[in-house]
């Protein structure tokens, strides 16, 4: 609701300035080829091109640096699934139903809350200190060297590593003041056209009406980027249902039937 309020403003202030700009306060020949044409204007665009860039590279880096990841969030689980085959299947059983727990609490409880509030559910902390404790539960394997209880801790704290860099991506998000820095820009690379007008030529007033709608759509990206789990760059919870569907597969090869 706040950035669509925050939208609607800058709306707004184009529109409104762009109707002043013509009515009341257009640039004179005099000043539209001195001062604004040579300082103001390319200053104001190059503030605007600056801010609105670094808004959207610096949303893409959190986007992908967000979905690797998930990949390696996908990528341990899955491991720590297949290794507690090397256990007593007790305890392996332990271990696995409280992985497909924590996994499915990731999607049902955290996701949500990384949408809305950015930040991770306490049932998915919980759920996490269960797995732990079961893992660190563990007894040495058949195997007697304790190789396969250390891989499985190497893969909890990988998983552990992969939830604590999910919930920095979930507050991760454009600086608000380069936020403010673009809008403020852009609403002076959309109104000046309208103000340097000279004469009445519809051919003008398209040009520097098709300029507002590009200017206005950069920043309306740029508000609704959000964090790597809402807004228009946005990753699902894709890759964490598909290490629940390995485990069924995993599971389904594990059986000797």
């Amino acid at each position: 609701m706040l950035t669509l309020f925050l939208v609607l403003i800058v709306l707004i202030a184009m529109v409104g300035g762009a109707l002043l700009a013509v009515g009341r306060f257009r640039v004179d020949d005099e000043s539209s080829g001195g001062a604004v044409s040579v300082v103001v204007a390319p200053c104001v665009l190059a503030l605007y091109l600056a801010s609105a860039a670094m808004g959207v590279v610096i949303g893409w880096e959190h986007f992908t640096g967000a979905g690797d990841g998930l990949t390696a969030e996908a990528g341990a689980a899955e491991s720590l699934y297949w290794s507690t085959t090397a256990f007593p299947d007790e305890e392996a059983q332990v271990v696995r139903e409280r992985l497909r727990a924590y996994m499915s609490t990731v999607v049902e409880e955290d996701w949500p809350r990384m949408e809305s509030g950015g930040e991770l559910s306490s049932a998915g902390d919980e759920a996490f200190a269960d797995l732990a404790a079961s893992v660190r539960a563990l007894s040495v394997s058949d195997t007697g060297d304790g190789l396969d209880r250390l891989t499985a801790r190497q893969e909890l704290a990988e998983l552990s590593d992969a939830r604590i860099e999910r919930a920095d991506a979930a507050g991760d998000g454009v600086p608000s003041v380069l936020n403010a820095i673009a809008a403020l820009s852009a609403v002076a690379v959309a109104v000046l056209p309208f103000a340097m007008i000279r004469r009445g030529s519809s051919v003008a007033y398209f040009w520097a009406a098709a300029n507002l709608v590009f200017v206005f759509a950069t920043i309306l990206l740029l508000f609704y980027l959000g964090n790597p789990f809402n807004g228009a760059l946005a990753h699902d919870a894709g890759a964490i249902q598909e290490a629940l569907a390995e485990f069924d597969r995993t599971d389904a090869s594990l059986d000797p039937r």
